[in-house]
């Protein structure tokens, strides 16, 4: 489907980027066998390019007793896997969990790649099950063990943080933690929550999935998204807080601060726009960058002069956050 003409403010860059995207339909249905022959196709040049893209980053990689991949860079900030302090003492980490419909995607992840570079400090990026193979609730149960073994391991000084369906499995690892503290044996939260353009309505409710339709550049709800929520869901309510995180209650206990993002062609611009709108009237701290003209998870594409801007005011904010007492 083609495009509609995008604002000036979007670059040439970002503009024939949005040209070569693919949009449209997935006729076949997400069986396991089906998601399991796609996913294989193509996965030794994706391997290919994340490996050039880790070796120019300078970040090293190895897996934890848990399989999940722990991504450093050799530095001031470089901690060890049982949490040794680094030559200034900073023991911060970060969990981080990749995108992917919960039915791509793995935690050789780019946005991982390049908080490691940036923050120089551990990026613990999660291997957790794919739908349709294995449906709600056990990517969550993965993340909040990775969470909880992370703590233990590496110390308490973490952000939390994923993008798309990564950031819907970090908003329920953050729920189940406060219902964990509420019930008075739960772990110390994040000092910071990362939510980039959140899959959180899987219901598809919200005003941006008929506004926004076609317009996406990678994205569309009909014959595609619908698909990815159902595969992950299954029998479950599609309401459920933890299941899409537009409907969390947020009040009760302080939350920590948050950063998002979305674009004003996002898919799933409503989903950012009501948690962020829910985590402020909570009383949380919460910043929302809201792109112009840019589709969902843009900053995945580091060829776009808008992907460099946000990943620069995404690792400023971790960092701020970091600094704090």
């Amino acid at each position: 489907m083609r495009l509609p003409p995008f604002p000036s403010t979007v670059s040439s860059v970002a503009v024939a980027a949005a040209a070569e995207a693919d949009n449209t339909i997935h006729r076949w249905p997400l069986t396991p066998r089906i998601t399991a022959r796609l996913r294989a196709k193509g996965a030794t040049q994706r391997i290919a390019g994340f490996e050039a893209d880790r070796a120019a980053l300078g970040v090293r990689t190895e897996r934890d007793a848990r399989g999940h991949l722990v991504m450093t860079v050799p530095g001031p900030h470089d901690v060890g896997p049982t949490g040794e302090e680094g030559a200034e003492g900073d023991d911060a980490w970060v969990l981080w969990i990749h995108g992917g419909g919960f039915c791509w995607g793995s935690a050789r992840d780019g946005t991982g790649l390049w908080l490691a570079a940036g923050l120089r400090r551990p990026i613990v990026s999660v291997e957790y099950p794919l739908a349709p193979q294995a449906r709600f609730p056990v990517a969550i149960d993965v993340c909040l063990d990775a969470y909880l073994a992370g703590v233990q391991e590496r110390g308490p000084r973490v952000l939390l943080g994923g993008v798309s369906a990564g950031a819907n499995l970090a908003l329920g690892v953050l729920q189940r933690i406060r219902e964990l503290r509420a019930a008075g044996d739960g772990p110390v939260l994040p000092l910071g929550v990362v939510a980039l353009t959140p899959f959180g309505d899987l219901a598809g409710e919200g005003d941006s999935y008929r506004v926004n339709e076609g317009r996406d550049a990678y994205l569309r709800w009909r014959g595609q998204q619908q698909k990815f929520a159902l595969a992950y869901a299954g029998d479950a309510d599609l309401r459920d807080p933890l299941v899409s995180p537009v409907h969390a209650d947020w009040t009760g206990e302080a939350l920590p601060p948050a950063f998002f993002t979305t674009g004003t062609r996002d898919l799933f611009l409503s989903d950012t726009a009501q948690i962020h709108t829910a985590w402020r009237a909570a009383g949380g701290e919460a910043d929302m960058v809201l792109a112009e003209g840019m589709w969902h998870s843009y900053l995945s594409d580091s060829r776009l002069p808008e992907s460099a801007a946000l990943l620069a005011r995404l690792l400023d904010w971790c960092e701020d956050i970091l600094a704090r007492p």
